[in-house]
């Protein structure tokens, strides 16, 4: 890699860590359910049993963590690592409230993470793949620190991400010339994800596609998760002036509202779980 694109990729990884500090509270109150929910729904997959040693990369406010502390029991040990402070002093927080002892939260770049090899039996990462601006180095990290026959889980988005309002946001920010800050995709097909799990020498693979339907308050609420996602805020204050953003935000609800109903704005998230293993 030239010192160039090396600059760049670490310059990346600053705005993407200042991005998820600025919306750690908000990103926190999962008000539509989402990441409980899919954390759920990859740990049903992974099925950790008591015992089981388990990390969990980009653990953000510990959706993950959190659930994987019950089902490995105070004999397991579960460890959730994430870029930003802000994310994993409020996951240190809903850990002390639900009393797990088992839990560790600690700040670590997920491309190079401070484990020796082989360290545990799962790891997981939850919708954080593609915002790591090496993914090639974040997943040949995960392979090294897990054991032998142990597992890999991933949650990501889907082709679709959430619909109908990924597309006509999607055109709205073509409109204003907004880039996103990586260039990773957001969303991955099978033949993707599956290439890049081969790559990092990992085999038993099992990719399932599922969706879950999210009704938000109204088109301001839409509006709002986009906000508490972290590159979001960080690409518009870096790339409109403050007129332009507000044009944009208004734009948005303008759009959105047209598809509201009195019970809210219905949206199906596309979701994407991956499982693998190291033999």
């Amino acid at each position: 890699m030239s010192t160039t694109n090396a600059d760049n990729l670490t310059k990346t990884r600053e705005l993407i860590r200042k991005g998820w500090e600025e919306v750690a509270s908000a990103y926190a109150e999962d008000r539509s359910g989402i990441f409980k929910h899919c954390a759920d729904r990859l740990l049903d997959r992974l099925c950790p049993h008591p015992g089981t040693s388990l990390l969990d990369i980009g653990t953000g406010s510990g959706a993950i963590a959190l659930q994987a502390a019950e089902r490995v029991g105070s004999e397991g040990r579960v460890v959730g690592s994430d870029i930003a402070a802000s994310m994993l002093r409020i996951a240190r927080q809903n850990a002390v409230k639900r009393g797990k002892t088992n839990l560790t939260f600690l700040e670590m770049d997920a491309e190079h993470l401070g484990f020796s090899d082989a360290s545990f039996d799962i790891v997981t990462c939850g919708f954080s793949l593609f915002q790591f601006p090496n993914m090639r180095q974040a997943l040949k990290e995960m392979e090294r620190v897990v054991k032998r026959g142990g597992q890999i889980g991933l949650s990501n988005w889907g082709t679709g991400y959430f619909s109908p309002v990924a597309d006509m946001q999607r055109k709205l920010f073509q409109d204003f010339g907004l880039r996103p800050l990586l260039t990773n995709p957001i969303t991955f097909k099978h033949d993707e994800l599956q290439m890049l799990l081969e790559w990092a020498g990992l085999t038993e693979l099992q990719l399932e596609s599922d969706e879950m339907e999210v009704w938000f308050k109204d088109p301001q609420a839409v509006w709002d998760y986009n906000m508490s996602m972290g590159p979001f805020p960080v690409m518009l204050r870096r790339q409109l002036t403050a007129d332009q953003s507000e044009s944009l935000h208004e734009r948005f609800i303008e759009k959105v509202s047209a598809i509201a109903s009195p019970q809210g704005v219905r949206c199906t998230f596309h979701l994407l779980y991956a499982l693998a293993r190291k033999t």
